[in-house]
């Protein structure tokens, strides 16, 4: 008789295989318990399944059938995704319109001249990421930004948004709030003067509030080292006022709190307290030539009121934010023209890039330039304006049309040389120099009515820099494509994208195997080999298939760890977000950690089990268990599955070792041995040591078999 468990003894293998008393293990006993088998009509198939005198043998037309069905799959998936891809690119590159009427400050003046009339700057700057452990020189050059930069440019207003410390470990994986590099920073600002010199405005980011269990907690060194102090620790508004009108800077806090440490800490939340703030200030600025609202998270990557922040936001003309650091680079334009008419601006960091922002008012018209450290002479043009980024919502643009002079500014350490301007490659000559950093020329915008047109203005100094800086402008409403990765990543739902590939390839990856169990009815007499074969075996493997199927499921449904969530106080982990302090924390994160799993775990971990199971398939032939084949049973993988094997287990257990590392450096031993991870490591090893023992049984069956 045969019957059928899990762990046991090593000769119970994966199939646990009781045979009568009369067995033992000489050559005798064996073929007694093989002809024992065959006499009762027993069916001596892997994993569980029947598979009788060939019933389950598939035909030529079963084959077809479940190759057309997969192949039918997979060509609607191709088209369901080639559909969304053709709705993405139009929905985030087309040109946002506006049907709305004209400006109502558009055909009034005074309009740009050959004055400093009505003409104001500002700078921002991000993702500072002061470190006591890496790049010192993120600190020395802060030092000299915040003392020749701030000096050269003299903003009237510096907006800092977050990140003003790193808070990571040594290691780069763990995170607390470092005493010293908050002092580092409040020294830079301190002796460079900065706040004698301009409007200092600096909010926390997501860094600065890693591990803070609440905002009056005695780690939240924000309140102590930074300019705004506690008043920057919330929603808020600053105004500033000229002779010519007034000025609203309007933060958006969403921030957590508390504030877990690395990793789930990557998305915002703003809630019902904040956003209700929000919208007071939105109302009490609306007798201000412009609103301006700034933050560290992107809009894209804030969850909680959206709907609500979005309204707020459409009632300004920009949004400036960091955080995303153009994803490494990659996307070095993250800009955008959201459907509701307001720019989003986020600024590269510092961290690596040392990038920072000089934007400017001039006549209610936006301009703005990004700009490296060091570099000089730094040239911003403000009219005519770029057409990528008007805002006809919210500011004058049929100024340019009344407009008698071009206009720009530079700021250099050193005397300018040289400016002049050139419109679509026709040199308009030097420009002259009015006043502080303005330099005009005259121009006819009546040549300029139609279409996209490039104007380029060169500036030199007497240190021999030169600085070329170009884009294109419109005065009839035309304006390019938008760019489409940064469009994507700001004008998008990254809490629903990573959502939709979470549920997307996870829903695939677990009911893929059953389908396939469902399909194909039984693996005996599939003669076919390669991947194919392999999965067809695994998912008959009953052990396999459910261990698989709950390695996948459990991530959604059950807790991560268990650990130092915050300082001082241990709380969950969970697919939709942390449970701490009392406290509910949501965090989307998860969902990136879940899909990168399935990658880099999951799907390995399936062929893994499925290319050794199928290699030590037990069948009975000619009186004797044996292997598939003799072939097969001398050397089990061919080169190419033996690499693709050991290529799954390195990924598998990298990955995996990564996560328990992180959980162990992020929240605490007690993560680390309550991390699923760990455990799942554990689990899978298990299975591995089961299929090696019963590779091992098997061959010894099958020389048994062989010599009888």
């Amino acid at each position: 008789m045969v019957a059928f468990g899990f762990f046991g003894h090593p000769h119970q293998g994966l199939l646990c295989t009781h045979t009568p008393s009369f067995v033992n293990n000489n050559k005798e006993g064996f073929q007694a318990a093989s002809r024992c088998i065959i006499r009762q009509h027993w069916s001596f198939c892997m994993f569980g399944i029947l598979s009788g005198s060939g019933k389950a043998r598939y035909s030529r037309k079963t084959m077809v059938k479940v190759l057309g069905i997969c192949t039918t799959i997979l060509l609607l998936n191709i088209a369901l995704l080639a559909w969304l891809w053709a709705i993405a690119v139009e929905h985030f590159t087309v040109p946002v319109e506006y049907n709305g009427p004209p400006h109502q400050r558009g055909h009034k003046p005074p309009y740009p001249g050959d004055t400093m009339d009505n003409l104001w700057w500002f700078i921002h700057i991000s993702d500072i990421h002061i470190s006591r452990f890496r790049d010192p020189s993120r600190t020395t050059d802060f030092q000299k930004f915040c003392t020749n930069e701030i000096d050269i440019i003299k903003p009237e207003v510096t907006i800092v948004t977050g990140d003003l410390t790193d808070a990571k470990d040594w290691d780069h994986v763990g995170s607390k709030q470092y005493e010293i590099e908050w002092k580092a920073y409040h020294n830079a600002i301190k002796f460079g003067h900065v706040q004698e010199k301009t409007v200092w405005i600096d909010i926390r980011g997501n860094h600065d509030a890693f591990k803070v269990t609440h905002k009056t907690h005695s780690v939240n060194y924000y309140r102590r080292y930074s300019a705004m102090g506690e008043k920057g620790d919330t929603t808020f508004m600053y105004q500033h006022k000229l002779p010519f009108g007034t000025y609203s800077f309007i933060s958006v806090n969403a921030i957590l709190d508390p504030g877990p440490g690395r990793p789930f800490n990557f998305f915002g939340y703003i809630g019902k307290d904040d956003i209700e703030k929000l919208e007071h200030y939105v109302d009490e600025s609306h007798h201000s030539n412009h609103t301006m609202f700034f933050g560290h998270y992107p809009t894209s990557t804030i969850i909680g009121e959206q709907f609500r922040l979005n309204n707020a936001l459409s009632q300004g003309i920009a949004y400036l934010c960091g955080h995303l650091h153009s994803l490494g680079g990659m996307i070095p334009n993250m800009k955008a023209l959201q459907k509701t008419g307001s720019l989003e601006l986020e600024v590269e960091d510092w961290k690596i890039n040392r990038m920072y922002r000089v934007m400017a008012y001039d006549h209610d018209l936006l301009s703005f330039n990004d700009v490296n450290f060091g570099e000089w002479p730094v040239v911003l043009i403000t009219n005519p304006k770029r057409a990528r980024f008007m805002a006809p919502k919210h500011e004058p643009v049929d100024k340019m049309i009344h407009s008698t002079h071009i206009r720009f500014l530079l700021f250099s350490p050193s005397p300018i040389t040289l400016a002049t301007v050139a419109i679509d490659g026709v040199d308009l000559g030097p420009a002259k120099h009015v006043e502080g950093p303005l330099y005009v020329l005259p121009w006819e915008p009546a040549k300029f009515m139609d279409g996209l047109h490039t104007i380029t203005v060169t500036a030199k100094n007497a240190a021999g820099d030169v600085t070329n800086t170009g884009y294109r402008f419109s005065l009839d409403g035309s304006r390019p494509m938008q760019w489409f990765a940064a469009s994507l990543f700001l004008m998008g739902d990254i809490t629903c994208g990573l959502q939709f590939l979470c549920i997307f390839v996870g829903f695939w990856f677990v009911l893929s195997l059953p389908v396939v169990r469902w399909l194909t009815k039984s693996s005996a007499g599939y003669r076919h080999h390669g991947l194919p074969r392999s999965l067809v075996v695994l998912v008959h493997n009953n052990m396999y298939l459910y261990s698989i199927l709950g390695i996948a499921i459990y991530p959604l449904i059950g807790p991560w760890c268990i650990g130092e969530i915050i300082e001082g106080h241990y709380g969950a982990s969970t697919l939709l977000g942390l449970y701490v302090n009392g406290t509910f924390i949501p965090e989307t994160f998860s969902y990136a950690v879940v899909f990168v799993d399935i990658l880099l775990f999951q799907l390995p971990m399936t062929i893994y089990f499925a290319l050794h199971l199928d290699c030590y398939q037990p069948t009975v032939s000619n009186g004797s268990i044996t292997m598939k084949s003799n072939r097969r049973a001398k050397r089990p993988l061919c080169l190419c599955s033996s690499v693709t094997s050991f290529a799954c287990l390195v990924s598998m257990f990298i990955w995996k070792i990564y996560l328990c590392y992180s959980a162990y450096a992020c929240y605490g031993t007690l993560a680390l041995f309550t991390s699923k991870d760990l455990w799942t490591m554990v689990f899978v090893l298990l299975l591995r040591s089961k299929l090696v023992r019963s590779k091992q049984y098997y061959r010894e069956m099958n020389g048994n078999g062989q010599t009888s």
